[in-house]
């Protein structure tokens, strides 16, 4: 990886691994720990996710009324959907954004599983070739698994190597309840590592299943007419497990053991925020929906006005837009007949303040007769 993306991002993930692995004193544990810290940080982002995605699938309905009233026409159409986000204060690039934030930290976790003795130890390629030689190897640092497997011969050839202490070099042991987290599980060879491999797929299947369900429960009312959606989630169905699988067989243990347990909490985190926003945010989503319908039912009102007008031959202005039918001189009637409606209700309320006070003085000229 680049060196700003590794100082920048890797590196702080690797000394919070490392720090975790400090106080378990276990490295498997560490890396649940470790999966789990990264979930609960990322928490607040997958939150606004979902609720993003709610507000887009509460508007779908009349996104699908825009797009088959100006079916013949995309420009209004691109711009009454527009309007119609705006209105709503929906982002239909927010869940893009997110990926956006969500997807690099992904890659640092990846890398600083992947390479124990750069990020966590924070060793210099140099010094780990220097490991590497006084443990009679050779460091391919093209080797996806090169950097796991030399901290496993570290841990098992202490006494070669223990001088690089000063520089960072600790002892990693990879012994995970009698998993060898350093070893790659083969195909050829069925042993407890397959138990990786073979969790991978059932929780990456379970977590998409769960994921779909999740979906459905938070928004029962969403459009299901979107044929490319749904079979984009169908092929997801299928490739996540299948992917999972290839890649906790081509990769250490460790890292087979990190995506089972990503998927474990992945699972956690979408029962749990599906339940918090139907259970918690439901008033404020009956407000927002009531409130929503009210400002559609103005904004038809609107656009049936607007087409009367044209119809008539008013002009109206409705969003900055105006009606090219109207003449200048029907305008300049309008105005001179609005103009003598006003100064006639002017007059008749001044002759009815005179009348009043008219009135008035011959009451009191009647009182001073009396006495």
């Amino acid at each position: 990886m680049g060196d700003f993306f590794g100082i920048i991002l890797i590196r702080p993930l690797g000394l919070i691994l490392m720090g975790i692995f400090s106080l378990v004193k276990n490295y498997g544990v560490a890396l649940i720990l470790f999966t789990l810290l990264v979930k609960l940080i990322l928490l607040p982002f997958m939150y606004k996710q979902k609720k993003n995605m709610k507000k887009m699938n509460l508007v779908q309905a009349e996104s699908m009324a825009i797009q088959k009233r100006y079916a013949k026409n995309k420009e209004k159409m691109n711009e009454e959907i527009t309007k119609l986000y705006e209105r709503e204060g929906v982002n239909p690039t927010g869940s893009c954004l997110l990926s956006f934030i969500t997807l690099p930290i992904m890659m640092a976790l990846y890398y600083a599983v992947r390479e124990p003795m750069t990020y966590m130890m924070g060793l210099a390629d140099s010094t780990i070739e220097k490991i590497a030689n006084a443990l009679g190897q050779t460091f391919d640092t093209s080797s996806i698994t090169a950097q796991i497997q030399l901290a496993k011969a570290v841990n098992d050839n202490w006494d070669k190597v223990s001088q690089f202490a000063s520089d960072g070099l600790c002892r990693i042991d990879f012994d995970f309840f009698g998993i060898d987290l350093s070893a790659i599980p083969q195909f050829t060879q069925l042993n407890v590592l397959w138990l990786i491999p073979v969790l991978s797929g059932l929780t990456a299947l379970l977590s998409s299943l769960v994921m779909q369900k999740m979906q459905k429960l938070q928004n029962p009312n969403a459009q299901n007419s979107n044929t490319q959606m749904n079979s984009t989630m169908n092929a997801m169905l299928i490739m996540m497990p299948l992917m999972s699988v290839w890649i906790a067989f081509t990769l250490p243990a460790s890292m087979g053991v990190y995506w089972v347990v990503n998927n474990v909490f992945s699972i956690v985190q979408e029962v749990g925020l599906t339940w918090y926003i139907v259970k918690f945010d439901k008033a404020v989503d009956d407000e927002e929906t009531k409130e929503r319908k009210r400002r559609e039912a103005a904004h038809q009102a609107k656009l049936a006005e607007q087409e009367e007008a044209k119809k008539s031959g008013v002009q109206t202005e409705y969003l900055g837009a105006k009606s090219e039918n109207v003449s200048k001189k029907k305008l300049k009637a309008r105005e001179a007949e609005q103009k003598r409606l006003k100064e006639k209700e002017t007059a008749a309320r001044a002759a009815q303040i005179k009348a009043e006070k008219e009135a008035a003085r011959r009451a009191g000229r009647q009182v001073d007769n009396d006495e």
